[in-house]
């Protein structure tokens, strides 16, 4: 009898282990199961840039890395770039978007983004200008910003507006303008599973640079110069820099100058400068227009001291649309308008 009961306390001895480790398992599988429906839930984004300070320089910049986990089609987004407000209406997902900053009377918004005009998306003020009342009432999921808007004032103000939004940055790299430019639609089409659509409009993008490289391959004889107008004030910017990037590096336009200084605001000119450098083509950005002030760039080009420059005697000062290259360039599917607008300039 003794025999049959200590085999009974044994075998409930091994029941009691197996059940232990089962519920164990179970527990395991039902963690891995969770965190597997967490990961399906959300998108990484890798952030990478510059948070400026107040100095005008840049010296008080801070360096933000960070991975940010974004919820899947997130359903209320505030959109502080063009260019990815941009792309995301070209994939369709206007429905997504509760504001953006559209400026005094919408006067900020180019044309192409004019249905965001609408009362239905919030104004959250300008692309500097932030109105952080107006972010705190979007309740957004997530936040899109750029050069413009990343400092470090705003990212501590959106944490207070919107302590649940995850800010994602869009801005595009200079120094390696169209990839970055291609990763942001990517990082888009993962977010709102429009991955397909991403492809297809980088795809385009290659098309339509491949396109006009055909182009000014064959003009290296032509030097090209980039001119910023801003009330009268002249500047340049070179290749691997704002607004050069694209019409050096990406078009494969030749300068007049390869030895531009890099800067932010550009390298600050005089006519007496764009007579000496005698550029078959120039490309005339008016930034005073763009703002919404006083258009110089048609009294600037009609100085005497430039009347005799090649692109001014041949009729190839080409004036950019100031929106789209101020305000909205930096995404694949506004450099595919940028190059556009240059080839149908060239056609004329």
């Amino acid at each position: 009898m003794k025999k049959y009961a200590l085999l009974l306390v044994v075998g409930l001895m091994f029941l009691l282990v197996a059940c232990s480790n089962g519920g164990a398992d179970e527990k395991k599988s039902s963690d891995s199961k969770s965190s597997n429906e967490e990961s399906n839930k959300t998108v990484k984004i890798e952030n990478n840039y510059q948070a400026s300070g107040e100095k005008r320089d840049g010296s008080d910049a801070k360096e933000v890395k960070e991975t940010v986990e974004v919820p899947k089609n997130p359903e209320k987004a505030v959109v502080f770039d063009y260019g990815t407000l941009d792309t995301m209406k070209e994939m369709g997902l206007e429905d997504k978007v509760k504001a953006v900053p559209k400026g005094e009377d919408s006067k900020s918004l180019p044309d192409f983004l004019s249905e965001f005009k609408d009362e239905k998306y919030l104004n959250t003020g300008s692309l500097k200008e932030v109105n952080f009342d107006k972010v705190a009432e979007a309740k957004p999921d997530v936040i899109y910003i750029s050069g413009r808007t990343a400092n470090q004032k705003n990212l501590d103000e959106f944490k207070k507006a919107a302590p649940k939004a995850k800010v994602v940055y869009v801005g595009a790299d200079e120094k390696d303008e169209v990839n970055s430019m291609k990763k942001n639609a990517e990082n888009i089409g993962k977010i709102y599973g429009k991955e397909d659509k991403a492809k297809s409009i980088n795809k385009e993008l290659d098309d339509k640079i491949a396109g006009i490289k055909d182009k000014t391959k064959d003009m290296k004889d032509k030097k090209a110069l980039f001119l910023l107008v801003n009330e009268g004030e002249l500047s340049t910017f070179g290749a691997g820099e704002r607004f050069g990037s694209m019409i050096f590096d990406t078009m494969g336009f030749a300068s007049a100058d390869e030895n531009i200084k890099n800067s932010t605001h550009g390298q600050n000119i005089t006519n007496e400068y764009i007579a000496e450098k005698n550029p078959s083509i120039i490309f005339a950005m008016d930034r005073g227009q763009a703002i919404g002030g006083k258009s110089t760039a048609k009294q600037a080009l009609g100085n005497d001291v430039i009347k005799d420059v090649d692109a001014i005697k041949d009729n190839k000062v080409l004036e950019l649309d100031p929106k789209l290259w101020y305000f909205a360039s930096g995404s694949t599917t506004t450099a595919i308008k940028q190059i556009d607008e240059v080839e149908k300039l060239l056609d004329k």
